[in-house]
């Protein structure tokens, strides 16, 4: 592998922590967006809230999947692979345990509640919660019984990731491939590969395996993501594709907003001429396929040029926020809908209503983490490294 200078790569922590901000804000919109299923809903919804949450959920989660394959590359540039799988492990499957006990369950449980299918308390429920071999609910239950992950299934798709991606390395040699790659691989000729890809994994899965989060069923998922994943990971270690997209980053956004407008247009009935031979027409579904593909790439590639352009310094907040995210996330949903169930009786406006949940949440995720940096089996159950050792490097791009 190449031998990059380590040190911190501020971009990515400043783009992560934002992406994280706007996933808090997202599934506060959950509660309150029409037509879309959520654990729990507000009795006032809204159909056009559908338009502004639209503009992040093509491109979301994919971005944090492209940073997290940036990060790894780094990292295993100082770390052996073993070693690094030993850290991944402790930082991503060990919170992910912990998070299914015990910070999912009251999830689980105010759903229940509110559904009006059980009244028993929280420790009588947490007790079957977490017995794989309980009859409560059976037609919630899997093969580990009531146990379930929630919004905390990108840690599991992410810790596999990254043990597929680490034993692929010792099983493919990567210097001579990254050789090539540095000779032969225009940023061009990267996007294309990057967007075919993403095509033929729209094009031959979405329909068949609608999401889940289910990890063994969820195969246009993980043919999406992984994709992503292992082209954060090869992106990293080629610097030109990062340079080419700092420098395009204004046309990437015009085509993000052009693919944004298209996928608005099509969602409110204006290319109906269009649209209705969807299922019928192979060559309208194509391009229907390659304006969804475009438009994911063009926002994930303009928010990476956007940000190393622009967000290359840190402060003492992002210092604190890029250690805070990891318990930041775990705690948000959860924090979410306990103060949304909780205020649903009183009936408030729904303006306000939102106001006072996104305060509540973020004055809880902040002390939780003051709670959980404090102790030392809170860090590792939280997945927080006492140190804060960092993995990435920072690389200064031409920005013209």
């Amino acid at each position: 592998m190449t031998n990059l200078q380590l040190a911190r790569q501020w971009d990515l922590d400043w783009l992560r922590v934002l992406v994280f901000g706007v996933l808090i804000l997202y599934h506060v919109g959950m509660y309150y967006v029409a037509d879309w299923g959520w654990h729990i809903k507000s009795a006032h919804t809204s159909e056009l809230l559908q338009n502004f949450m639209l503009l992040s959920n093509q491109w979301r989660m994919s971005l944090l999947f492209f940073i997290s394959g940036i990060v790894l590359a780094f990292c295993h540039q100082r770390m052996g692979t073993w070693q690094l799988i030993k850290a991944k492990t402790l930082r991503l499957f060990v919170p992910l345990l912990f998070g299914m006990y015990v910070v999912i369950a009251p999830q689980m449980y105010i759903e229940m509640l509110d559904k009006g299918l059980i009244t028993m308390s929280f420790l009588d429920f947490w007790l079957a919660y977490i017995n794989p071999n309980t009859s409560l609910l059976a037609q919630y239950q899997t093969e580990i019984g009531l146990l379930t992950w929630n919004h905390l299934w990108f840690l599991a798709y992410l810790w596999v990731y990254c043990l597929v991606l680490l034993v692929l390395t010792q099983i493919v040699p990567l210097r001579p491939l990254l050789a090539v790659l540095k000779t032969k691989l225009s940023a061009a000729m990267a996007l294309g590969v990057a967007i075919v890809t993403l095509f033929v994994v729209w094009f031959m899965l979405r329909q068949t395996y609608p999401s889940t989060h289910g990890l063994f069923d969820d195969w246009y998922n993980h043919g999406k993501y992984f994709s992503v994943f292992l082209m954060g990971y090869i992106f990293a270690l080629l610097s030109h594709l990062k340079a080419s997209v700092v420098r395009n980053r204004h046309r990437l956004m015009a085509v993000a907003l052009i693919g944004y407008m298209l996928i608005l247009l099509d969602k409110h009935g204006f290319l109906y001429f269009f649209s209705q031979h969807f299922e019928t027409n192979i060559w309208v579904r194509s391009i229907y396929g390659m304006v969804v593909c475009i438009n994911h790439w063009a926002w994930m590639l303009a928010l990476i040029g956007y940000s190393a352009a622009h967000l290359t310094s840190p402060n003492p907040q992002l210092r604190y926020a890029t250690t805070a995210v990891l318990p930041w996330y775990m705690l948000h949903q959860t924090l979410i809908i306990v103060c949304a169930y909780w205020l649903k009786p009183f009936e408030i406006s729904p303006g306000i209503e939102s106001v006072v949940i996104i305060a509540f949440t973020a004055l809880g995720c902040y002390w939780g983490f003051e709670v959980i940096k404090r102790n030392r089996a809170l860090c590792v159950l939280f997945g927080v490294s006492q140190q804060d050792k960092t993995c990435t490097p920072k690389t200064k791009y031409q920005t013209v």
